[in-house]
């Protein structure tokens, strides 16, 4: 008979629909928790299917730092406990609400993250350092496999035992391009990520500190923006404090996940008002509340300041003022253009906003022949016909990028009519 060889497990979901969790067994010790029939039994391993499953200990093959829950508790419902930690970062951290219900919402999808992709990433901006510690010190005892690190190295991905999700707290006020770069790929379960002979598949949440904004182009729509700036006076947060709040929330987040994993995983949460990456974002938050379109709703509330922001931010790029300048002359009249001309009105647009800066025709030019509009050389250069069938591409594209021309601030045209507000959205 062929020897059982165990395996070390921090999650595991069995055939038949038991779940096993790695819980905490006091002096750093690990158990595990089996979920049947929505009872809970600890125990020391478990045999399932010819395999031996066994707590992933800590100190080993998990960090000494790790927050685990000890057991589970109930919870009166997922808005009550949705309220209850949103009032903590309200009342410890001094965060204006909508703030402290963002990292709220992060931290019920750390629970989800290897179910829902892309996975949970946050961006925390603050003005004052120890503040934005405090932040991330009372967020740990919220998320998922908390692991707090002043520096991240994408080897701490590596090794980790099967069905281990971590959170990883990021203490870095001035994060590199690479950094954002690596958990912006690793965001998404169907792409690894290979680095120095290591494939990184496994999911993993994680946020960021950063300390001002001249990151912002490089930060993905995926990432959730949080102000920890306090709005009152915050408290001073010491260890044991810290720890009486995982010993309160950790065991209900750990039977909220139990209840509702299978929910969570088939959920097809949709903020189809959002457009890319924070339709996306609205879908991982508001799936984690599949019994609640209360907690769906204010999802979709919390996300409207960054969605405008992404519109804004759209409606500002080169790109777009290029699309503007082309409604400008598709609504003219006119029956032509060349590249010289579209430069000439895109400088004039920039110069009335004050934006700073121009645009070349060589650049206009580059952007233009990704928007596929036929250009062809004449006598006066490069342009192109502004045929029905162009000036409806235009029209397209300018939607995709919600140029504000095209928001309501000028006369419609007839294509402007026939474009409704549920049109496909055509991308560049």
């Amino acid at each position: 008979m062929a020897a059982v060889i165990p395996l070390s497990i921090a999650s595991a979901v069995l055939p038949d629909g038991d779940q096993l969790e790695l819980i905490g067994g006091g002096e750093k010790t690990t158990r595990l928790l089996r979920w049947h029939d929505g009872r809970a039994v600890k125990c020391r391993e478990f045999e399932s299917g010819g395999r031996r499953f066994t707590p992933a200990t800590i100190g080993e093959i998990l960090p000494s730092e790790i927050i685990l829950a000890t057991g589970i508790s109930d919870y009166k419902s997922p808005e009550d406990l949705f309220k209850s930690i949103g009032l903590v970062f309200q009342s410890t951290c001094g965060l204006e609400r909508n703030n402290a219900e963002r990292a709220t919402c992060f931290a019920f999808a750390t629970h989800f993250a290897e179910f829902r992709d892309p996975a949970p990433r946050a961006i925390v901006n603050w003005i004052d350092a120890w503040e934005a510690l405090q932040f991330l010190e009372l967020l740990a005892p919220f998320c998922r496999h908390a692991i707090r690190t002043t520096r991240f190295e994408p080897a701490d991905c590596w090794n980790l035992p099967a069905g281990c999700s971590p959170t990883f707290l990021i203490c870095d006020p001035r994060p590199s391009s690479a950094l954002l770069k690596f958990l912006d790929a690793t965001q998404h379960s169907g792409f690894a990520v290979t680095q120095a002979g290591r494939v990184v598949t496994r999911p993993f949440s994680a946020v960021v500190l950063t300390s001002g904004h001249e990151l912002d182009d490089r930060i993905p729509a995926t990432f959730l923006r949080i102000n920890a700036t306090p709005q009152t006076r915050p408290s001073l947060v010491d260890a044991k404090a810290l720890q009486k709040i995982a010993r309160d929330f950790q065991p209900q987040l750990l039977a909220y996940r139990l209840k509702n994993r299978s929910r969570v995983a088939g959920a097809t949460f949709d903020a189809d008002r959002f457009r890319g990456g924070t339709r996306a974002l609205a879908s991982v938050l508001g799936s984690c509340f599949p019994n609640s379109v209360e907690l769906q709703n204010r999802v979709v509330k919390l996300l409207e300041p960054q969605d405008e922001e992404r519109r804004l931010d759209h409606a500002r790029c080169e790109s777009a003022v290029v699309l503007e300048a082309l409604l400008i002359a598709c609504h003219e009249g006119r029956a032509s253009m060349h590249v010289g001309e579209i430069a000439e009105l895109a400088n004039g647009i920039l110069d009335l906003r004050g934006d700073g800066y121009h645009l070349e025709a060589r650049k206009v030019g580059n952007i233009l022949s990704s928007f596929s509009l036929g250009q062809r050389r004449d006598s006066r250069g490069y342009g192109f016909l502004l045929s029905t069938e162009c000036k409806q591409r235009i029209h397209e594209l300018a939607r995709s990028l919600d140029v504000p021309f095209f928001r309501g601030q000028i006369k419609k045209c007839d294509i402007c009519k026939k474009l409704s507000p549920n049109a496909p959205r055509v991308h560049i």
